[in-house]
């Protein structure tokens, strides 16, 4: 698995279809997180951000969602391995933020992501 793919599969395990932000489908269901890509070399760290997003009144549903990537990256953060390595994956600050939209069906939470490329498996 290469970094992209490996950063995908941390996305998608939240229970909710995950796209990178750039090709995310016409009929993408809601609710639904889009993330940045972005990848780096061995030791710098680097920000990205996710977007969870929902068509709803209510901003339970996708709360919910935002309290599992909380979850998993609670004490210290998480690592995704990869061929030839593991994403360090960390809270960012801030972590998380309520956004508006045009539409007052959306409801969308950005998520602030630290992430670092470490080489070798662990």
């Amino acid at each position: 698995m290469d970094k992209e793919q490996a950063f995908n599969s941390f996305w998608n395990s939240f229970d909710v279809p995950a796209y990178d932000m750039n090709t995310v489908p016409d009929d993408a269901p809601f609710p639904r997180i889009t993330y940045e890509v972005t990848v780096n070399e061995f030791g710098n760290p680097t920000t990205v951000y996710a977007s969870i997003w929902d068509k709803n009144t209510g901003w339970g549903r996708i709360t919910g969602i935002a309290h599992k990537i909380d979850s998993a990256l609670s004490e210290g953060g998480h690592t995704v391995s990869y061929d030839g390595g593991i994403i360090w994956l960390k809270k960012g600050t801030p972590f998380q933020q309520r956004m508006g939209d045009p539409d007052d069906t959306i409801r969308r939470i950005l998520v602030n992501i630290e992430i670092e490329y470490l080489e070798g498996k662990r």
